[in-house]
């Protein structure tokens, strides 16, 4: 019944967290409930070396406004019913009751035998499909598949020094790889002629 982070050398052991301190509240709140629930319903946790169970990641992502986006991934929307609906549903309502704060809720079904999801559609069961941030005068739409940085402070400080670093005269075309939601590309664009980002997440 482990919830928290992989363990480092083991791909299907996971360290059980009470408290983590990498992300502002409700965070924990909402993964200590998750575990909770599940335990509380029946709701199996993902074996990944027996590639047996129901629930498999969650997902929790905070913006620097406080904006919380919640992906939870499931094997399937579970057998039988709690509450008149499947499962799953039944889990993502009781997160949705419990924290009206969530701004954007989602789930994702995924049977792979690995945690990606870059290649499954995602569903938004509640709230919108995205959160945002904002960095100067831009504003990134971040979705449940975008890469973006999990410290956007940290982000910020990072990019400004790769703009400095950059030393763009202006005539320049600049190609950003693996672009994610694109901050890099942004951020130096007012300094070259053209930018050109490569992401395969639309």
């Amino acid at each position: 019944f482990g919830l928290g982070f992989h363990i480092g050398g083991a791909f299907d052991k996971v360290l059980d967290i009470k408290q983590c301190h990498l992300q502002p509240e409700p965070s924990n709140k909402i993964r200590n409930f998750v575990k909770e629930y599940a335990i509380e319903h029946g709701l199996s946790f993902f074996n990944l070396r027996e590639q047996v169970g129901l629930l498999r990641t969650l997902v929790i992502r905070t913006n620097s406004k406080g904006d919380v986006m919640v992906t939870l991934a499931c094997t399937s929307l579970g057998e039988g019913e709690i509450n008149g609906k499947a499962p799953v549903l039944s889990l993502l309502d009781a997160i949705s009751e419990r924290f009206p704060e969530i701004k954007s809720l989602h789930y994702v079904i995924n049977s792979k035998g690995n945690d990606s999801f870059g290649d499954l559609p995602v569903v938004n069961y509640a709230g919108e499909d995205a959160i945002y941030e904002q960095m100067e005068d831009l504003s990134f739409k971040i979705g449940p598949k975008s890469f973006y940085q999990t410290n956007s402070e940290q982000a910020y400080r990072l990019y400004s020094i790769v703009r400095e670093f950059a030393d763009l005269k202006g005539g320049e075309r600049v190609y950003d790889l693996y672009t994610g939601t694109g901050t890099i590309a942004q951020f130096i664009s007012k300094k070259a002629a053209s930018v050109i980002g490569i992401e395969y997440v639309p």
